[in-house]
């Protein structure tokens, strides 16, 4: 939910039940955000909140107006586990009795590995940024509803027991990488296919989980991706011919689907598991240690940049809401990147500058 100003007026914007809603001319923000907590409490069948409103019901019900309908499962399952956590730690505490430290002492003792399953060794800093971001996001729209008058979240530096997975794990060096891509073209099974699709496109798994055969455009040699995670991630990506060639064939050679999803196995979509014990198996065979899905993405990312393709396009082949998501998620890669321009820089004014010297 958020309250814009628009020129000279303010306007409010939401989306609900898979809707948008958006109205303007408001003289003040403080009326923006009034109309807009109206018609929230108007499409929710009455339902109405004050700074008296217990969090989790409030969160509750912002999950289901502003994320149910635009996120994947396992996207989603992350914010109503920040819920469970917040409910574990502070019960039925009203939104506005929520202070600074005590949403801090949440995170400091979440690190430590309390609430939930509750980790003996503590969780990774990762994982407390997760829970962080989910409930920093729910915080700010209560501030912009003037439910609140700031953000409990503000400020907090989410830290962990345990180190983060290292950045050399959420990737594959490019020689593997391109085995495993070749790997994968070997036997017409759905895995194998699915996992070669990400390899190619660097899409999430929910993605290429919930294609169908007409998203392929065979003509043009585009694939189009639904887009799972947010409204923007909705793209169409080109592949190359030899890519599309691979993949038309494996269709062909494959029973098709009548309910024109590509893999769906009989009884509902591929699973997680299933795929990824295709992908360990590779891992297994070639000593790459403990690797996911999700660093297949990373790596398609890491292969391109290497290649100098720039970092405005790979956000958009990745379907990253804005460009901010693609520098924090890659800055390492890019000061690498920044550094062999430096380097080619330095050579060739040197190389200049010495047939001016001439």
């Amino acid at each position: 939910m958020k309250v814009n100003q628009r020129g000279s007026s303010y306007e409010y914007y939401f989306r609900h039940e898979g809707q948008r809603f958006r109205k303007g001319g408001f003289k003040t923000s403080a009326e923006a955000k009034k109309a807009m907590k109206e018609k929230v409490a108007e499409l929710a069948g009455g339902f109405n909140v004050d700074e008296k409103t217990p969090f989790v019901v409030y969160m509750k019900e912002w999950i289901r107006i502003n994320k149910k309908d635009e996120l994947a499962p396992r996207a989603l399952q992350t914010y109503y586990n920040a819920l469970a956590v917040f409910e574990e730690k502070f019960g039925r505490i009203s939104i506005g009795k929520i202070t600074q430290m005590r949403y801090r002492e949440l995170l400091k003792e979440y690190g430590e590995g309390k609430y939930l399953k509750e980790p003996k060794d503590g969780r990774t800093t990762d994982s407390v940024k997760k829970l962080n971001m989910c409930l920093r996001a729910c915080f700010n729209d209560a501030v912009n509803e003037g439910l609140i008058v700031k953000n409990p979240a503000y400020g907090a530096k989410p830290s962990g027991k345990k180190d983060s997975k290292p950045e050399d794990d959420k990737f594959i060096q490019k020689d593997m990488f391109i085995k495993l891509s070749d790997a994968m073209t070997k036997k017409n099974e759905y895995s194998y296919l699915f996992i070669y699709i990400l390899c190619i496109t660097g899409a999430r798994f929910g993605e290429v989980q919930n294609l169908k055969y007409d998203h392929f455009n065979y003509k043009d040699n585009t694939l189009h991706l639904p887009g799972t995670k947010t409204e923007s991630a909705a793209r169409t990506i080109p592949l190359l011919p030899s890519e599309m060639k691979h993949i038309k064939k494996t269709l062909m050679a494959m029973p098709k689907n009548m309910n024109g999803f590509i893999f769906y196995t009989g009884s509902n979509l591929i699973t997680h598991n299933s795929v990824t014990k295709v992908f360990k198996n590779f891992c297994l065979e070639n000593k790459l240690g403990n690797r996911t899905l999700h660093s297949l993405r990373h790596t398609h990312a890491s292969v391109l940049l290497s290649e100098g393709v720039s970092i405005t396009y790979i956000s958009k082949r990745l379907g990253h809401k804005d460009i901010n998501i693609t520098l924090k998620v890659y800055s390492h890669l890019l000061d690498e990147h920044d550094e062999q321009e430096r380097q080619l820089m330095i050579e060739k004014m040197t190389k200049l500058k010495s047939v001016v010297d001439k």
